[in-house]
């Protein structure tokens, strides 16, 4: 559905529709996603850092608080957007729904840009700016909103580009191509941000690539401040000329120029050729030049080489006593597994993980399941494997690393973990660790949903009731929920009550 045609008309439609306020407490589960911070707020949304109850990675909750004057038609646009375009330029899409009869949507959890940039950044950030904005209008679509409270950055780097309410299609009909306004006190005015929008835009409502050309010189000069070179400035310059045709044509042209500003001057290549000349007539002097041999040394004596210290290889868990006796204790259980953890049984490595990561018998301490469940998941223990990921993800008793988890996901999903195919399911689903892939998360999700798995049964509903990885299918949607709720899974019984 191409919302972008139609927003124009829905902004006069609608001018009175309300969404009433109310501010999230902190510590609310919305759909397994919990608020743990309030971000801040606009005219017409509010926004909250949330971590998913099970998984624990982070994300930005974006909830509408008024649809009055079109607004909410904006934010349905800007969620059909992110939901349909996956450009790393735009932001992760985790999912959506309604919190208090109010609309929402999730997505990845993103650092602010502080301006102006550190002396030596503003072109390299420039550039990966522009490449972001000329993948946008490759998608087929213009943003007419670049500014600075626009952009954020993930922890790499990266420049992203958030606030979609205004991108309209570049092959919408000309009327409305040439027609982008918004309806003020009756009066049709241009969209977007006076001192960043282009004339044409603020004050026709024509909007074009080359609106958006003229938006990143105006980012471009906000990020660089006074420590911007001649060069540079020049970009600028013809970036934000006043006549359209006199601005770089595309956001690409725009970053061809910032990339011939990173390369030195001629005067600089002269500089680097005399020295380069200098430099090699020295070696040339010093290959050629006799040089006097040193005295050999006394050869070192021979060390012999301390052999390779292996671990214990554990015998068949069968043989070993790891089942539980009956009435027997959570701490007697755990001392009796010890000894078996220490001489290097996989089964028993990962019970003792098992009780401190539940604070079963002992104290809960991560750190100490970490280290038993490390050595278990090497020795092909799945459900060690399985755990392991999910404290790499987590951070808990180790370093937050999700490229390791969804790696240990990997290694217990194909030996037949249940739990660790949906776990994946999510990796690839929210770009964790592994390239998002809507298709391959849907694939582990139904692999785990076929064997009865309550929790891949709601995720292939979900996927089959917004269209991830899979055509958009109400009847299957309702099949697999219906199963899900049926064990007791609250999203799933959400969904049903919602959808």
């Amino acid at each position: 559905m191409d919302l972008s045609g139609e927003l124009e008309g829905l902004l006069a439609a609608r001018p009175k529709e309300r969404v009433s306020r109310g501010r999230l407490q902190l510590g609310t589960v919305v759909a397994n996603w919990r608020v743990e911070a309030f971000l801040g707020a606009g005219r017409s949304a509010e926004v909250y850092r949330v971590t998913h109850v099970r998984m624990g990675g982070e994300g930005a909750l974006k909830l509408l608080v008024d649809a009055s004057y079109g607004l909410g038609a904006r934010f349905e646009l800007e969620m059909e957007v992110l939901r349909t375009l996956a450009i790393p330029s735009l932001p992760r899409f985790f999912g959506a729904g309604t919190c208090e009869g109010r609309p929402y949507y999730v997505m990845e959890y993103l650092q602010p840009l502080f301006l102006p940039l550190p002396r030596g950044t503003v072109v390299p950030f420039m550039l990966s700016l522009a490449e972001s904005v000329a993948a946008l209008h490759a998608a087929g679509y213009i943003h007419r909103d670049l500014k600075p409270a626009n952009i954020l950055r993930r922890r790499t780097g990266e420049p992203v580009l958030i606030d979609l309410g205004l991108i309209k299609r570049t092959d919408a009909p000309a009327e409305t191509a040439q027609t982008g306004v918004s309806i003020v006190n009756g009066q049709r005015v241009g969209v977007g941000t006076r001192g960043f929008a282009a004339p044409e835009q603020l004050l026709e409502g024509r909007a074009s690539v080359r609106s958006d050309v003229y938006a990143l010189g105006k980012v471009m000069r906000a990020c660089g401040g006074k420590s911007l070179g001649s060069r540079a400035r020049a970009v600028i310059r013809r970036a934000v000329a006043e006549d359209p045709e006199e601005r770089y044509p595309t956001a690409e042209a725009f970053a061809d120029a910032l990339r011939r500003c990173r390369r030195p001057t001629p005067l600089v290549w002269g500089t680097l050729a005399v020295g380069l000349g200098t430099f090699l007539a020295w070696c040339v002097f010093f290959f050629l030049a006799p040089i006097p041999k040193p005295p050999a040394e006394p050869s070192a004596p021979s060390v012999p080489v301390e052999p390779t210290v292996r671990a214990p290889v554990a015998a068949p868990p069968e043989e070993l006593p790891t089942e539980r006796n009956p009435g027997e204790s959570d701490a007697a259980y755990l001392r009796r597994m010890l000894p078996l953890a220490e001489g290097g049984d996989a089964r028993a490595q990962c019970i003792v993980g098992e009780a401190y990561f539940h604070g079963r018998g002992t104290d809960r301490d991560y750190a100490q399941a970490v280290r038993w469940y490390a050595p278990a998941a090497a020795a092909q223990q799945v459900g060690a494997q399985a755990s392991l990921g999910l404290c790499n993800l987590r951070g808990w008793g180790c370093p937050q690393n999700s490229r390791r988890a969804a790696y240990w996901f990997h290694r217990a999903a194909k030996a037949g973990n249940l739990g660790a195919m949906v776990d994946l399911a999510f990796c690839y689903h929210a770009g964790l660790g592994v390239a998002r892939d809507d298709r391959m998360a849907f694939d582990w999700a139904m692999k785990a949903a076929q064997r009865g798995h309550m929790r891949g049964q709601c995720m292939v509903g979900e996927f089959y009731l917004d269209g991830y990885g899979v055509e958009k299918d109400q009847r299957r949607a309702d099949d697999w929920l219906q199963r899900a709720a049926r064990q007791g899974d609250e999203r799933a019984q959400e969904l049903l009550r919602t959808r």
